[in-house]
């Protein structure tokens, strides 16, 4: 797969030490929602609403594959078409 990010050495540290593969990153973009994150970053999270739609896609199996990052709250910083940073937060991002 190739990927239309480039990830910042930070983001493949941090994917490498919190278990979120790029694919799974790029997931999280493509059907997550996003919100400003300041000084022209976005960040990215799955929610319920994405979820249902990443179902709809890709079908059940993907869907159930992705869930518990979903649960675990995962989430993604872009500034632009760079990857600077995945995590998990504490709380839910979005409602």
């Amino acid at each position: 797969m190739n990927s239309s990010y480039i990830y910042t050495r930070h983001a493949n540290e941090r994917s490498t030490a919190r278990t979120i593969p790029p694919m799974i990153a790029e997931i999280i973009i493509e059907y997550g929602e996003s919100r400003d994150a300041g000084d022209g970053a976005r960040k990215y999270a799955l929610t319920k609403r994405s979820m249902c739609e990443l179902r709809r896609v890709a079908g059940r199996g993907l869907a159930n594959a992705i869930n518990p990052y979903r649960n675990r709250n995962a989430y993604v910083v872009v500034i632009g078409g760079r990857i600077v940073t995945v995590a998990y937060a504490s709380n839910p991002l979005f409602s």
